[in-house]
Order: structure tokens, then C-alpha cells, then sequence
């Protein structure tokens, strides 16, 4: 187990594993790592373990969609699906912004959907290239998502979809604000840790890797 200790101004410690396996602890001067390592030991190699799992997934092909797909580059405009294989434009600015298209096909539609459903009123849609979060609400009603979601199965776009609209209601995630996505998305604990899973397949993914410019 590789780990990296950084000692900062904090009160409490913290523990991370990065996707490359890596354990960083981040902890005061002069506190005891080894014994907090010791006492979560047990998480730390069942977290490591998932991690190995991640890993085998991200190097089974190019998500999209929920599936796996072998990537190609070629000369298209669009994100051309044949069989097993993936077509992506070769330049990777215009590979973006066709991953961006395919996704806002799929998120506007689930937007007015379900903003109707639960009788609310989201201002401006984007799609971004954010690199630590799904999806953001501002302050002034816009919803942001991340170009992620399009490597997601369909289920999870959508609670990613109410999970946002929700937070047009509450700025928080107080009791009230999971009563309310619970309501559109009864299953909203299992959809939370697929979506961890499928962060670090992304993390690990070759293809996404050069989408991102990574």
C-alpha cells in the first residue's frame, strides 16, 4: 500500500485513494498516521480492493451509454456507433463537442421532463467539461452537467437529472431534499454508488483520458 502523507493546517485528518491506487492522508503536524492508518485499515484494503475492480472495467473498452465499446478516431462529424465499435472525430476539440450533443439529446428532454413533474422552473442548461463534479446548480437556477454523464447508463443520467432539479428547491442535501429525489427516484442510494463507481472507471479509461485531454 503506497502512501502519501501531507501535513496541513487542518483539525482533522482525512483519508483519499486516488485513482492510481495511491493512499494520501492529509493530517495536522504531529499527528499519529500510522495508528489512523492501522485503525481504517480494514476500509482501506476493501476500498482498494473496488479500486482493482474499476480497474478491470475501465480497460474493457470505451464507456458509452452504459456500454463498451473498442474506439475509433476517424473522419466523422458525429458520434457513430457500429456494432461493438465507437467513431469519435480524430481532433479531439470536435470529438467533445460531439460527446456534448449526444449528451444534451439525452439531458434536455429528462430536464423538461421532470422539472414539469416536480413543478419547478431550472433556468439556463450547459454541458461542461467539469473535472470534480456530475452536475452543479448555480444560485440563479442553471444547471451545469458534466460531459461524464454521457459514458453513464441512461437510469443514472436521469437521477443525476432529478438530484439537480431537487437542489432548485433545496440548496442542501438536508432530509427534505432526499424525500424529494426519492420521490422521482425511489433508488437514489444504489444510484449514488454506481455513480462512484463509474467516476474512477472514467478516471482509469484510456479513451476518456484523451477526450479530456488528460
Amino acid at each position: 500500500m503506497e502512501v502519501e502523507v501531507r501535513y496541513r493546517p487542518v483539525r482533522y485528518a482525512r483519508l483519499e485513494i486516488k485513482p492510481d491506487g495511491k493512499v494520501v492522508v492529509t493530517a495536522p503536524e504531529g499527528f499519529d498516521v500510522n495508528s489512523f492508518i492501522k485503525k481504517h485499515e480494514r476500509w482501506l484494503r476493501k476500498r482498494l480492493e473496488e479500486l482493482e475492480e474499476v480497474r478491470k472495467e475501465a480497460s474493457r473498452g470505451f464507456p458509452l451509454l452504459g456500454r463498451f465499446y473498442e474506439l475509433e478516431l476517424g473522419d466523422v462529424r458525429d458520434v457513430e456507433i457500429a456494432g461493438e465499435k465507437v467513431v469519435l472525430p480524430e481532433n479531439r476539440e470536435k470529438a467533445r463537442k460531439a460527446l456534448k450533443e449526444l449528451l444534451r439529446v439525452k439531458i434536455i428532454p429528462l430536464v423538461a421532463l421532470y422539472s414539469a413533474l416536480m413543478n419547478l422552473s431550472p433556468g439556463r442548461v450547459y454541458i461542461r467539461n467539469q473535472r470534480t463534479k456530475w452536475a452543479s446548480c448555480s444560485s440563479r437556477g442553471n444547471l451545469s452537467f458534466n460531459l461524464r454523464l454521457i459514458a453513464l447508463p441512461e437510469g443514472l443520467i436521469k437521477y443525476v437529472v432529478i438530484h439537480e432539479l431537487a437542489h432548485l428547491r433545496y440548496l442542501n442535501h438536508s432530509k427534505a431534499f432526499w424525500e424529494l429525489v426519492g420521490k422521482f427516484y425511489p433508488d437514489y442510494r444504489t444510484a449514488r454508488g454506481e455513480l462512484r463507481r463509474w467516476w474512477g472507471i472514467i478516471e482509469l479509461n484510456g479513451g476518456w483520458r484523451w477526450v479530456e485531454g488528460r
